[in-house]
């Protein structure tokens, strides 16, 4: 999987998580939204390809029993080559050797891709907010439950 590394964010990984947070997302000011992911992130992992960080997840510690990821991306160059899952994969780990019993998210409604990676995780729909995003678009809520013994859907 051409040679993927994933390493926890060092500061020199600012401008390319910024970028590839504002490619994904289009966001007001993704300055700002990687500050917080760096400020109040619980973990902020990358991935590196040759010292090029091409995806990036944010965990967020909600309480002793719960973490949230914040943000999941990858540049677009690089999705559907395994990385996502790897990111994912990873995070979910680190938030088992925390002690989490369980991990939260949201992923808009219309964004399949994402649905798909994390329905084969293990997480499941839970809820429907409605208009959480600034367009007014719903999202789900979904949630994977740590203390079952297998997180990862067989591989089809």
């Amino acid at each position: 999987m051409l040679g993927v590394v994933i390493r926890e964010y060092s500061v020199k990984d600012f401008r390319d998580i910024m970028e590839i947070d504002g490619e994904a997302f289009s966001p007001r000011n993704p300055v700002y939204d990687v500050y917080i992911y760096v400020t109040y992130g619980s973990d902020l992992l990358v991935a590196d390809i040759g010292g090029k960080v091409v995806g990036y997840i944010a965990v967020m510690d909600i309480d002793r029993e719960t973490s949230k990821i914040v943000s999941l991306a990858v540049k677009k160059e690089f999705r559907r080559k395994g990385i996502g899952t790897k990111l994912l994969s990873t995070a979910i780990e680190r938030c088992k050797e925390r002690g989490k019993k369980k991990i939260i998210l949201e992923v808009r409604v219309s964004n399949y891709p994402a649905q798909n990676l994390y329905k084969k995780m293990g997480f499941k729909i839970v809820d429907v907010i409605p208009n959480y995003y600034q367009d007014g678009e719903d999202a789900y809520l979904m949630v994977l439950d740590l203390t079952q013994s297998t997180q990862e859907a067989p591989l089809s």
